[in-house]
């Protein structure tokens, strides 16, 4: 590769391994004597462009990794790093710009403001970490059964590449809004105030102890 004394194969196994142990500073020494524009070549290899784009939000150069995640090709398998580095780097350059840290918030109205590109996004919105399809998925699953077995959660991992506890939360979530709906439903929302308000006022003041759902509907 031009450049550098190294070969392809050589590089792509240095640049994996950096990567990997989150080494940015051996990184940002690694590519300064890299052409940038052969890194970005349809050849170059996805790690040699991945480590590269670390060692731009390593150091700093926003701009730059923006346009090189946008023009560039990656595998799926990439994708959730890629995302993670990408909002790592609009927090970053924002704060760099105000002079102080996001908040929840703040975040939160970034990344709706700029959402990955396609190089590194299947265009499906992510909601509470849960992507449409596998939410689309839980729901069908659960008019069937709400309490699926373990066998059950396996299949559902498997569909919807979602962890065991994600799964099992998710669930007993989902059973205990309906529950808190039907109650609803059954008693109306002052009258179901009211019972929650009498029931944890006569708990002791030490308990910590969080209040149910409430009656909202979606």
């Amino acid at each position: 590769m031009a450049g550098t004394s190294f070969s392809n194969q050589q590089l792509d196994v240095i640049c994996t391994a950096l990567y990997q142990a989150k080494d940015g500073d051996q990184l940002v020494h690694l590519f300064r004597d890299i052409d940038s524009q052969v890194l970005c070549s349809e050849w170059t290899s996805q790690p040699v462009r991945i480590a590269y784009i670390y060692a731009l939000y390593h150091a700093g150069n926003y701009d730059r990794l923006f346009e090189v995640i946008g023009r560039s090709r990656f595998d799926e398998r990439y994708y959730k790093e890629l995302q993670e580095i990408w909002y790592k780097a609009r927090y970053k350059e924002n704060e760099s710009k105000r002079g102080k840290e996001l908040g929840a918030v703040e975040k939160y109205r970034l990344r709706r403001k700029y959402p990955p590109p396609r190089s590194i996004w299947d265009g499906q919105e992510t909601i509470y970490s849960f992507k449409e399809n596998s939410r689309k998925y839980l729901k069908q699953f659960y008019k069937q059964n709400q309490y699926p077995t373990l066998e059950q959660k396996k299949e559902i991992s498997r569909a919807t590449d979602l962890e065991i506890v994600q799964i099992s939360n998710w669930f007993k979530n989902r059973r205990q809004r309906d529950k808190t709906r039907m109650e609803c439903a059954q008693y109306g929302r002052p009258q179901m105030v009211q019972l929650q308000t009498l029931a944890y006022s006569n708990l002791p003041l030490n308990m910590n102890i969080s209040m149910p759902y409430s009656c909202k509907m979606e």
